[in-house]
């Protein structure tokens, strides 16, 4: 326990701004024997908390270890911590231990919208009712009985009779006002079975606590007063009643944290239909018993129904109501068709009216209402059930699809697309169907060796630089056995079968049109860091697992500076075989200017114009035949008034008067676009999109190779007239 605490002391005032750190924190977050709660604040979007940091330890003192989640690693927290992350300012109260895990209402949250002195007085507040509820947990929960004290037997056979009433309990003994029952723990398999009866006729409202005390947040007083005894209210009285409930009632009837779920009747369908009403404070009451007033007022079935009395055939329904209470008309299912679907709203044709209304779902899971669009949901043509709602909307009621018969195609020998939703170093999670309001996700463990098995691919090879969460691949069935599937690689080839729909004749739930899309990485030469960091972290739950990531980019870095010393070796060695291949170049066209039969005559001129005139001529002769000249004759040519002085600047360098003359000649016969001399415009910049230049008569000046670094340019007018208007090296650009 020490060691708990000494952690707590390295963590209170700490700052979390490293991925790694996060990960120790969020281990020690979840330790059962964690002693020490902690306040865990959030920055708003400029980095700072919404209370300085030392003003929130002072109120806190040493209650509680204070911490502050930096924005930097916020993704990774929203990973690891999931609903119980705190953002935008916002603060939780973690209790002590790691019950939190499976109970995200234990953790009290803080908002930024709060003032500063109200912000410390929240969290105050609930370190105070933390501190209260652990003085007061009993140590195990003892089911009670609190019948009623009977009246005296007057004979033997009322006295057998009332202790038999006695030994088995009744909603009827938690009754209070109209239609109201005070659930405890003692009752509350009593009000599980009542609510989820198929035979329940009547609505019915499950109120929770709110978290921070007894009392819930709605004013339940004020909600009788308005539906009088049209439908059956459940109040939870205790923190233990809320628990089994909460573990007892699948997610779609739970209601906790302060919310109120209304239940419509069942009247024997196969279906429950139910709408929460989220609850953050006494302010929000008004506005639910509002809505849970409506609610029980458009709830009714045409020929009436009744509420409890002798009669009742359903054992579960609280006893004691009056009987054959008539009620106004439910609100009736209608049938209408998809219209159109346009981004990310629908229309829907309700029966037969002539204009589509603009179609709402009601309450759909979270896994689908966070992960999937409307346009997996709804398609064009599809039919719908619902509730016409005023005089444009239409709520549609969903009818999930069952995953056993969607998944009925996927049988072994096809190819099926799925979501990755976890891959870590040898195994990945693959999600073939999503979770539905009354039906987990179907979610296979496929692992890496058995994936891999047989293929060019390495058993053994990590799986995270292939696979990233949230990705959609194929997957080829090769054995499915009730809940049992094994899959292999699927070929380039294949054709993946389309996902089934979440809803009867809807589109496919998961778009797969790239799920083999990532064959292609299986093979390339890919390592740790080619995985984005935060997923990576997202693989790592454990030191063990943290120490195996970590050895292994230690060795796929030492493996890629060996190779990039080898390859800088090889560059090197490419440089110098390069550099020697350019002096040799060079010593070449030297020869080659020595041997040229012209070179004799060299500076017998009058001028430099009159030398080069000649030496263009005279090299024709020698360049191109009898034939070549007759077909494309030398074109007019003439130079422009800094051209020989940009010569004369590159003969003082290496560039070769021979080589200048061939490319020049080229040019005259109208050959520029050969390959070899690169021929272009010349841009008023570097970027391939400058525009061209031109000269001063509006001619397109271009360029060309003469070798090496060196550049002709010229223009060309109208009537074929060339003029040469300077020579310069790559870089240097025409003023």
């Amino acid at each position: 326990m020490a060691n708990v605490n000494a952690n707590a002391n390295a963590y209170d005032g700490k700052i979390i701004n490293d991925p790694f750190e996060l990960l120790e924190f969020v281990n020690w977050l979840r330790r059962s024997t964690r002693d020490t709660a902690c306040v865990l604040l959030s920055q708003d979007a400029h980095g700072d908390p919404h209370v300085p940091l030392d003003q929130v330890r002072k109120t806190v003192g040493s209650r509680a270890a204070t911490v502050v989640l930096d924005n930097a690693v916020q993704q990774s927290a929203r990973n690891q911590l999931g609903i119980v992350n705190p953002h935008h300012g916002a603060a939780r109260v973690f209790p002590t231990g790691d019950a939190w895990c499976d109970d995200s209402s234990l953790v009290y949250c803080v908002l930024s919208a709060l003032p500063p002195q109200e912000f410390l007085d929240r969290i105050r507040d609930n370190l105070n009712a933390l501190a209260s509820a652990q003085r007061s947990k009993p140590a195990a929960v003892v089911p009670r009985v609190s019948a009623p004290t009977p009246a005296p037997p007057r004979n033997a056979a009322a006295a057998v009779q009332t202790k038999q009433q006695t030994d088995k309990p009744s909603l009827a003994d938690v009754r209070e006002d109209h239609k109201l029952f005070r659930i405890d723990a003692a009752y509350a398999p009593l009000c599980r079975d009542a609510i989820l009866s198929p035979r329940r006729q009547y609505p019915c409202i499950l109120v929770s606590l709110a978290p921070e005390g007894a009392e819930p947040y709605l004013n339940v007083p004020e909600l009788l007063r308005e539906i009088e005894s049209d439908a059956v209210v459940f109040e939870i009285a205790d923190s233990q009643a809320e628990d089994w409930l909460r573990e007892h009632l699948p997610p779609w009837a739970r209601a906790y944290s302060g919310a109120c779920r209304f239940f419509y009747p069942r009247n024997g369908s196969a279906r429950m239909y139910s709408d929460l009403h989220r609850m953050n404070d006494h302010t929000d009451s008004p506005r639910v018993v509002g809505e849970l007033a409506e609610a029980v007022w458009n709830t009714a079935y045409p020929s009436g129904y009744s509420i409890g009395g002798p009669g009742e055939e359903d054992d579960a329904a609280p006893a004691g109501e009056n009987t054959g209470h008539a009620h106004a008309p439910q609100r009736a299912l209608v049938s209408g068709v998809v219209e159109m679907v346009l981004g990310s709203a629908a229309y829907v044709r309700a029966e037969d009216e002539r204009t589509p209304r603009k179609a709402t779902m009601t309450e759909l899971p979270r896994a689908i209402a966070e992960t999937q669009p409307l346009e997996t949901l709804l398609r064009k043509g599809q039919h719908v059930r619902g509730h016409a709602a005023g005089a444009s909307e239409f709520e549609i009621v969903p009818e999930w699809s069952n995953p056993e018969t969607a998944l009925r195609a996927y049988v072994p020998g096809v190819t099926v697309a799925g979501r990755v939703t976890y891959v870590c170093e040898d195994m990945l999670k693959f999600m073939l169907y999503p979770a539905l309001a009354d039906s987990p996700a179907v979610e296979v463990v496929v692992r890496g060796p058995d994936l891999f098995a047989g293929t060019a691919v390495n058993a053994n090879a990590d799986m995270r630089p292939v696979f990233s969460r949230g990705a959609t691949i194929a997957l080829h069935i090769e054995e499915r056995d009730a809940g049992e599937w094994l899959f292999s690689l699927p070929s380039p080839a294949d054709t993946v079968i389309e996902p089934p729909s979440v809803l009867p004749e809807g589109p496919a739930w998961l778009p797969a049109a790239d799920a083999l899309a990532y064959l292609s990485r299986l093979h390339m030469h890919s390592t740790l860091a080619d995985v984005p960091v935060e997923s990576l972290l997202e693989t790592v739950d454990s030191v063990p697992s943290a120490k195996t990531t970590i050895r292994t980019m230690h060795r796929q870095l030492t493996e890629a500076q060996t190779e990039n010393r080898r390859l800088e070796q090889a560059n090197e060695q490419l440089r110098e075989e390069n550099a020697d291949l350019v002096k040799r170049n060079r010593e070449y066209e030297k020869s080659i200017a020595e041997t040229n039969p012209l070179a004799v005559f060299s500076g017998r001129f009058a001028s430099a114009r009159e030398e080069l005139d000649w030496q263009l001529r005279a090299q024709s002769l020698l360049q191109f035949t009898v034939e070549e000249r007759r077909r494309r004759p030398l074109a007019q040519w003439s130079y422009g008034g800094g051209f020989f002085d940009s010569l004369a600047e590159c003969e003082h360098g290496d560039m070769s008067r021979w080589s200048l003359i061939r490319t020049m000649l080229l040019v005259l016969a109208g050959k520029e676009t050969l390959s070899g001399l690169r021929h272009h415009q010349l841009r008023t910049g570097r970027g391939g999109d400058n525009p061209g230049r031109k000269d001063e008569h509006g001619n397109t000046i271009y360029r060309c190779n003469v070798h090496g670094q060196y550049r002709l340019h010229f223009t060309r007018d109208g009537a074929g007239c060339v003029t040469f208007l300077s020579v310069n090296t790559h870089d240097d650009l025409l003023l």
